[in-house]
């Protein structure tokens, strides 16, 4: 009965490492990547840990904003990037909607946004993926009070895709864009918009979500963006 009791131990020890080295590495499963972290420390007598404590997005290792450098934009690119995380989340990290004061910050927004920084002509969010739709939801009162569509087709780890795209798209040039975001990426996406650092959070902390970066660029040329760090006022 021991022998069959440390062998167990040492199946759940290496689930739960295999776990973290998933997350650390962000190897893609079919499964959640938390799993192994989750029946790890089940197995091991931590039942108080559930799985819905884990934070699915933030489970990935990140790289420092110090390893992204600005994407060149010698012909310039928008006028203007509102750069915002999501707007508050539940306590279940298995629930992807927003909680209530969210939604209560998601209406206070699509007001405060075109009163402080000017009507937005690009919403951008982040997919839905199956742990969080919360970008979307933070920005689409914003969307729907001025008529327009949000473009949601990258995922949370496409960032560089999308900044890329934002600098080398003529349909953004000289546009006003939101982009609401997971705030775990925020910093990296901030270094590849030309922020300088120390200019933003870094890491973004994880219980902020009254943050936003406002970026002012000459569209006309590739100089880094002037920057300012707004609190919103609620």
């Amino acid at each position: 009965m021991e022998r069959v009791l440390r062998l167990k131990h040492v199946i759940a020890t290496i689930a739960l490492f295999a776990g973290f080295a998933a997350a650390a590495l962000g190897i893609g499963f079919g499964a959640d990547v938390s799993d192994g972290v989750h029946v790890g420390l089940l197995a091991l007598g931590v039942p108080k840990i559930a799985k819905s404590e884990f934070c699915q997005l933030c489970l990935r290792a990140r790289e420092p904003a110090t390893n992204y450098a600005p994407v060149d934009h010698a012909m310039g690119g928008p006028k203007r990037i509102i750069l915002m995380r999501h707007a508050d989340k539940t306590d279940d990290s298995e629930d992807e909607d927003l909680s209530d004061a969210g939604e209560a910050r998601a209406q206070r927004l699509a007001t405060y946004i075109p009163e402080t920084f000017g009507k937005p002509d690009i919403i951008i969010a982040t997919a839905h993926s199956k742990h969080s739709n919360r970008p979307k939801e933070t920005v689409q009162p914003l969307a729907d009070a001025l008529g327009l569509k949000i473009q949601h087709d990258f995922e949370n780890k496409e960032f560089a895709d999308l900044v890329d795209e934002i600098f080398n798209d003529p349909d953004y040039k000289n546009k006003t864009i939101v982009i609401c975001w997971h705030h775990g990426n925020l910093p990296a996406m901030a270094a590849l918009l030309g922020v300088p650092a120390g200019s933003y959070p870094d890491p973004w902390p994880a219980d902020a979500y009254n943050i936003i970066l406002d970026l002012q660029y000459d569209p006309f040329s590739g100089s880094p963006p002037k920057v300012t760090q707004v609190t919103e006022p609620f």
